[in-house]
């Protein structure tokens, strides 16, 4: 559906890299039936494993969690999760592409948007994310607004979800009266609550936004297309 025919305000979610810190994310999502991206990163495995803040962070069996993840999207995040400003043109492709076509192999539906690595893009990388049908590609740079954005392969979030703005955010958009369609998009990872001990943090940001009838929830895909 297009969500601006019968809404104005429209919330979606973005994590990245597919750790086993999601199972926890997304049963709180689904509790507060909000949806969310889920940027994956199919060359690593469980035994990708490293520490956040004195909690390990260990990568899931895509494989094993392809009923986890019903219900939100699944995005391209590069297959091992490199730098593309630091690769040649042929592992530029394979990075992405192989990540693409993995992710359709598991899951059964192609994507179409992506996050880049490290927040790391230049205009080579975004022509090549064209040329593989993405659609969207999200940066880490907030953008601190709900504006509708005309260039979605350069996508700045609203904020990240550990950003001091971000309630205030949050309290300024339930307030808006708004005439045209306006976002709010936060995003993160879903190791950072568990290694700064502060999920209390999300489910207050999900508390505060859910069950809105004013307000459409949609994965980025639903929200930006």
């Amino acid at each position: 559906m297009n969500w601006t025919q019968e809404y104005t305000k429209a919330v979606t979610f973005s994590y990245d890299d597919g750790n086993r810190q999601d199972i926890h994310l997304i049963e709180l999502l689904n509790a507060y039936n909000l949806k969310c991206t889920f940027n994956l990163n199919s060359g690593l495995g469980e035994n990708d494993i490293w520490q956040y803040e004195g909690i390990p962070v260990q990568r899931l069996n895509l494989e094993k969690c392809v009923s986890l993840y019903k219900g939100h999207e699944i995005a391209v995040h590069g297959s091992r999760h490199l730098n593309p400003l630091e690769l040649s043109p042929e592992e530029l492709h394979h990075e992405f592409a192989d990540d693409k076509a993995e992710l359709t192999r598991i899951f059964g539906t192609e994507p179409i948007g992506m996050a880049y690595a490290y927040g790391c893009y230049n205009d080579k990388v975004i022509a090549e994310i064209e040329s593989l049908g993405l659609r969207y590609g999200r940066t880490t740079q907030p953008s601190y607004n709900f504006d509708v954005q005309s260039d979605l392969l350069r996508f700045r979030p609203t904020c990240h979800h550990d950003d001091e703005n971000l309630f205030g955010l949050v309290e300024r958009f339930l307030k808006l009266n708004a005439k045209e369609p306006q976002i709010l998009y936060i995003w993160g990872h879903s190791y950072e609550p568990d290694g700064k001990r502060n999920w209390d943090r999300i489910e207050r940001i999900f508390e505060m936004l859910a069950n809105k009838p004013d307000i459409f929830y949609g994965t980025n895909a639903e929200v930006l297309l």
